[in-house]
């Protein structure tokens, strides 16, 4: 009974990783600031330049990405059903990446298809069809320009720099110009300011 009681408690207590669906070579850096799990809105984009959204799972991320759905399937005429708004969010902590007009049979994928299928990316190339400013203008449309606490972005070193610049444009264009960037963390160089701080006792 007492081995059945601990089993259960981990069963409840652990917090499962959601499924990764974009392979990330994230740029290094010292710092040493730990990454927020809670109200995330994150970019990502892999060394293709395929751009993903996501939000974090809590409930404030959900409640976040069910507005993004609900106003991208009003302002683009998507005509998303209750049940395709839910599957919406649960992709989305995973990661979305595929362009508006796509999204409806998007989320007509199963589970398992989810997690197989080669997302395209939302498109960010042509300056003239940057959707990645239609999502998340739909994100401050529907918090009514409230911006999610912690606003991330998640690129690759592989990325070549248009991608990055028209992800940035999509940023400004809604008036996001704080944001944290993911890195890989790596050691501190002796010697440093940064590295006397964490190690007090070296000389």
């Amino acid at each position: 009974d007492v081995s059945f009681l601990i089993l259960t408690f981990f069963m409840l207590a652990t917090k499962f990783k959601p499924p990764e669906v974009i392979k990330i070579d994230n740029p290094k850096s010292v710092s040493s600031d730990k990454v927020d799990d809670k109200d995330v809105f994150k970019v990502s984009f892999d060394g293709e330049g395929r751009v993903f959204i996501s939000f974090s799972s809590d409930k404030e991320g959900k409640e976040k990405a069910q507005l993004t759905a609900e106003v991208l399937s009003r302002q683009k005429g998507l005509a998303l059903t209750p049940a395709e708004i839910s599957t919406f969010i649960k992709f989305s902590v995973g990661g979305i990446g595929v362009p508006v007009e796509k999204l409806k049979s998007f989320l007509a994928l199963s589970d398992a298809e989810y997690k197989k299928y080669k997302q395209p990316g939302i498109p960010v190339a042509d300056t003239l069809n940057n959707q990645l400013d239609s999502y998340i203008n739909a994100l401050l449309t529907g918090t009514g320009g409230r911006k999610p606490a912690n606003v991330m972005l998640n690129g690759d070193n592989g990325t070549k720099y248009p991608y990055f610049k028209n992800v940035l444009a999509a940023f400004k264009k809604n008036g996001i110009f704080s944001f944290k960037l993911i890195t890989s963390l790596e050691g501190v160089p002796s010697g440093t300011p940064m590295y006397k701080k964490q190690n007090p006792q070296a000389k």
